[in-house]
């Protein structure tokens, strides 16, 4: 996509964020860090309303010592797909909420948390029990971290 064709992307380049490659078309990968997380997708909203959450997923790298949490954003009326790749650290996993900014993130977030172990500061809607067993997440197993046994 030519710079100035989509302001999302415009957006997204002046913070000066990562780019990856991507081989699919329309669909534009960036790094953003934790902490940076609420300002970019803050800013995404104001610069175009029409976004929703497509999906939030996790990657447990367990050798390298971090899981990576990817938020795919759908831009509606420029037909594109952003993603969002944030990495926080295995034994801290923590990322502050986007729910309130979108409130279509829950499920997703509910998942991540409930799945991964991943908390998201700020939702107070958190909980275990979500997707896994009970008898699961009483003994705080994530069933999506790659040392977890079956």
């Amino acid at each position: 996509m030519v710079v100035g064709m989509s302001k999302v992307l415009d957006f997204l380049r002046s913070l000066g964020l990562t780019q990856l490659e991507s081989k699919q078309p329309r669909r534009y990968v960036f790094e953003v860090s934790a902490d940076r997380l609420r300002e970019v997708i803050a800013g995404l909203i104001r610069v175009n309303e029409n976004l929703y959450v497509s999906a939030i997923s996790g990657v447990d790298y367990v050798s390298e010592g971090f899981i990576e949490v990817n938020y795919c954003l759908w831009v509606v009326d420029e037909k594109l797909m952003v993603i969002l790749k944030v990495r926080v650290p295995r034994e801290s996993p923590k990322i502050p909420t986007i729910y309130d900014l979108i409130p279509g993130a829950l499920n997703s977030e509910l998942e991540v948390y409930d799945l991964l172990g991943v908390v998201l500061e700020g939702n107070d809607r958190l909980r275990r029990g979500f997707l896994v067993p009970s008898e699961v997440a009483s003994q705080g197993l994530f069933p999506l971290r790659k040392d977890f046994k079956v």
